[in-house]
């Protein structure tokens, strides 16, 4: 089904230009970059996220994520190449592309207090829009991964659309991430929530 398309050029346009603006102001701070984490530039036209977290055991981590590109047509099911590193191997976490909640500053980790959803792939299942990355052995074949050394992974996320479910539409209605969040074991768990924002634009001239 075609997504909508009425109206998403004034939610994207402000969307950018808020995400432009924040982007400035994290990168004079440090916290968030354009660029992926070790200096290379293989996700072109992507974003990058990172937060340093500390366990309930002590132990500090510092989570990088960088996802790209992160524009993407809105009438075509994309890929998207995700990595990350530094995250805690004692707990699992769900990759996923999803609504951002009201209220999340994307960047402010203090606003991350509430579950990223809904999520794709909503009724279609195993359809590689999500993935689990967990170091227990179990899961869903290729769906699921384990960590790479020092909490890190590399994977896709396949068949990214805007439309999260009917009447939940990226740039039309919602915000729109991927995300990164503690998994099933921890679901309540918002120390590992990252986002990187996603937009979508339109070839309708309507």
């Amino acid at each position: 089904m075609r997504p909508p398309t009425k109206s998403r050029s004034k939610f994207l346009t402000k969307s950018v230009a808020a995400a432009a603006g924040l982007a400035v102001a994290l990168s004079a701070a440090g916290t968030a970059s354009a660029m992926p984490f070790g200096g290379h530039s293989a996700l072109p036209f992507g974003g990058f996220a990172h937060r340093t977290v500390t366990a309930a055991d002590g132990e500090t981590f510092h989570l990088k994520l960088a996802a790209g590109p992160t524009v993407l047509p809105a009438s075509e099911r994309s890929t998207v190449q995700v990595k990350g590193a530094g995250y805690n191997r004692a707990q699992g976490i769900f990759l996923a592309f999803c609504v951002i909640p009201d209220g999340v500053r994307v960047g402010d980790p203090s606003t991350y207090t509430s579950l990223p959803s809904p999520c794709l792939p909503g009724g279609e299942t195993k359809d590689g829009s999500s993935r689990r990355i967990t170091d227990t052995g179990t899961g869903t074949p290729d769906i699921t991964f384990a960590y790479e050394e020092g909490g890190a992974f590399r994977t896709t996320l396949e068949n990214i659309r805007p439309e999260i479910r009917d009447g939940v539409v990226c740039d039309v209605n919602v915000r729109c991430a991927i995300v990164t969040r503690a998994d099933f074991t921890a679901t309540n768990e918002r120390l590992y929530d990252q986002y990187i924002p996603v937009h979508f634009v339109s070839d309708s001239k309507d």
